[in-house]
């Protein structure tokens, strides 16, 4: 008579659980995507606090020191800390980018070589984002050049917000040629009027430190352009809405609404830091949902299904 025997499997290594597996892989998009959105609010509180040359130049925090010393006070430790958030970022993209390539399909069994793509684009635009943070100091807080740093920024989280659905295999909707093209339109205006959103901040007061240039261009005009834009931007959602009645394209409303309020109310109520700050947390919120809205409505229905 033999005694039966089980044995218990090793536990998984930790180092297997952070990379090599599907769900490993959408924890490392995740959190990719969220801290490059709040990137964008970290680098609000530096230009808001006039934090913008707390480290005078770049690479270095000032002379031949990396750190910032006592005498840079405060303003240098802010500008210090979000220069070392960029070190977070290049670990998680560094970390998305060999998850995705250890990983052979993704649960659903697609193919891999889209999110590789996106996650080395991601990891290489990390590093460029860093580099003209760098030359935004070394440009004493250029308008034009902190404008660049912002638009990539959004690209970057537009581009994690993508990654993030393929990585959950994030199925498409079947929609009319109309409401794929309002879709399009949308998101065209939605550039349009982040574009503006950073022609208004290089005219307005917060340059990021108190002596620094602005666009030249006058702070009145810019804001009602840009006003202009959002409730063109509003008026697209709202027949879009009408036209598919989707809770998805609901929230990107309440979304879009609620960002013109903030604005509206930091405008009327002379730009405080506070409502600055949400103004730009709300800017990577829009970017998220509105390329979220844009991968769900992508899939174009055949005459057959339309009918």
């Amino acid at each position: 008579m033999t005694t039966a025997t089980t044995t218990t499997p090793a536990p998984t290594p930790l180092a297997g659980r952070l990379v090599g597996t599907v769900p490993a892989l959408r924890a490392w998009a995740i959190a990719s995507l969220a801290v490059n959105m709040l990137l964008v609010v970290t680098g609000a509180v530096v230009r808001l606090t006039s934090s913008g040359l707390g480290c005078p130049t770049w690479p270095q925090c000032s002379g031949t020191d990396y750190v910032p010393q006592p005498e840079l006070g405060v303003h240098g430790v802010i500008e210090f800390g979000n220069r070392m958030l960029t070190f977070v970022l290049v670990a998680l993209a560094l970390g998305t980018v060999v998850t995705a390539f250890r990983v052979k399909a993704t649960a659903a069994g697609a193919p891999m070589r889209p999110i590789r793509t996106l996650a080395v684009v991601v990891a290489l635009g990390i590093p460029l984002q860093g580099v003209i943070g760098g030359i935004t100091v070394l440009t004493q807080l250029n308008p034009w050049v902190v404008a660049l740093h912002m638009v990539l920024s959004v690209a970057i989280i537009g581009l994690c917000v993508v990654m993030v659905h393929r990585a959950y295999d994030t199925r498409a909707l079947l929609v009319s040629r109309l409401v794929r093209r309002l879709t399009l339109a949308i998101v065209a205006v939605t550039g349009l009027v982040i574009l503006l959103g950073t022609v208004v901040t290089g005219a307005g007061p917060h340059a990021g430190d108190g002596a620094v240039q602005r666009n030249g261009i006058d702070p009145e005009l810019a804001a009602h352009v840009h006003a202009t834009s959002v409730w063109a931007l509003v008026g697209l959602t709202i027949v879009l809405l009408a036209l598919t009645t989707s809770r998805l394209v609901a929230t990107l409303l309440a979304v879009q609404l609620l960002q013109g309020v903030i604005g509206y109310v930091q405008y009327f109520t002379g730009l405080p830091v506070l409502g600055v700050a949400l103004h730009m947390a709300g800017l990577a919120v829009l970017t998220g949902v509105t390329v979220h809205v844009l991968w769900r409505l992508r899939e174009v229905a055949s005459p057959a299904n339309a009918g």
